[in-house]
């Protein structure tokens, strides 16, 4: 009832006191409510691909392409609803869609505003993250087209598992990774790094071995890591073999982890 006094008294001091009494019913929030909200489901999955592209000039062309998850939300018992999705948009009507560029959590709110008075109702959404990169060829450190190969997992702040895999698939001239003798073996370092405003603040090795077959596997696995606003997740590939020239790619999902 304090909730509703407060409501009233704002309302009328914007009304004018002469309009107060007349509005006393609808203006009032209704402490009875049968006004509620639903989503067609209580999380989804975004969908990021980047694709590079190497044009023979060691300067890459990014192709990114994003698929949103697209949620449906329905209300009962209200009138003129308008909706607020936690992302800085909004929408009005019984029904309304909306898709999230960022996986997180999002607070969903919805008021009506009807001669029952106003009425609001609550639901929570989280989206989660499926991401897939093929980047162009890893070479040695030493060739004179070296470049450092890093595939950035793209996490969003908060609690996260990230899970998934790299692939690492021989390509180029060079001799094939499965006939070469074991003092010339193919190699490969996988490193995932945390940044803070770019900047490389911890690493972790997984995997640093050699190889004679023309395909690597390396697993990973992140249980949870709390990422926090300006930092960055991402996988560095590096070799010290003259010869390798191999084509990365990777898929991992992005979970976000509710407390």
């Amino acid at each position: 009832m304090y909730a509703s006094f407060i409501a009233v008294f704002l309302m009328g001091a914007i009304f004018g006191s002469g309009s107060l009494a007349s509005n006393l019913t609808a203006l009032a929030i209704n402490d009875n409510s049968e006004f509620s909200i639903s989503a067609d489901s209580q999380s989804g999955t975004n969908y990021y691909t980047l694709v590079e592209i190497d044009e023979g000039d060691n300067d890459e062309d990014e192709r990114v392409t994003y698929i949103n998850h697209d949620f449906t939300f329905s209300s009962i018992g209200g009138d003129s609803v308008n909706w607020d999705f936690d992302d800085g948009n909004m929408a009005t009507g019984q029904m309304t869609s909306h898709q999230y560029d960022t996986p997180g959590v999002y607070f969903v709110t919805a008021t009506s505003l009807s001669p029952r008075g106003i009425e609001v109702a609550t639901t929570t959404v989280t989206v989660h993250l499926s991401g897939e990169a093929e980047v162009d060829n890893m070479e040695c450190e030493c060739a004179p087209t070296a470049k450092d190969t890093v595939i950035d997992l793209i996490p969003t702040s908060g609690s996260l598992e990230i899970m998934g895999y790299l692939l690492v698939e021989h390509d180029g001239s060079s001799e094939s990774c499965s006939l070469r003798n074991p003092l010339q073996e193919c190699h490969l370092r996988v490193i995932i790094q945390r940044t803070q405003s770019g900047n490389i603040v911890s690493e972790d090795v997984i995997f640093d071995n050699t190889f004679r077959s023309n395909e690597q596997v390396v697993d990973f696995h992140i249980e949870q890591i709390d990422v926090y606003q300006g930092e960055g997740v991402q996988i560095r590939l590096e070799t010290d073999q003259l010869r390798d020239w191999h084509k990365p790619s990777a898929k991992w999902d992005v979970t976000i982890l509710n407390d």
